[in-house]
């Protein structure tokens, strides 16, 4: 006996759920946010704390450069 099955079955379809929407963040908000790390002096340079936050030393210097170049 041979028993066939179908590959997609709509009734076994499951809706997919809908993504969570990213929260935007405030761009100058975490430049000043990553600026008031530095100055706390708990880190010696941008490579420190992109360790610490889990982020590459070229994103500190974008977010960074921010506060240099407002537009």
């Amino acid at each position: 006996m041979i028993v066939l099955f179908p590959w997609n079955a709509i009734s076994d379809a499951k809706p997919a759920p809908k993504p969570v929407p990213k929260k935007r963040r405030d761009p100058l908000k975490l430049a000043l946010y990553y600026q008031s790390l530095m100055d706390s002096g708990k880190f010696e340079n941008r490579a420190a704390l992109a360790r610490y936050l889990g982020v590459s030393r070229a994103r500190v210097t974008q977010v960074l450069n921010r506060l240099q170049h407002p537009s």
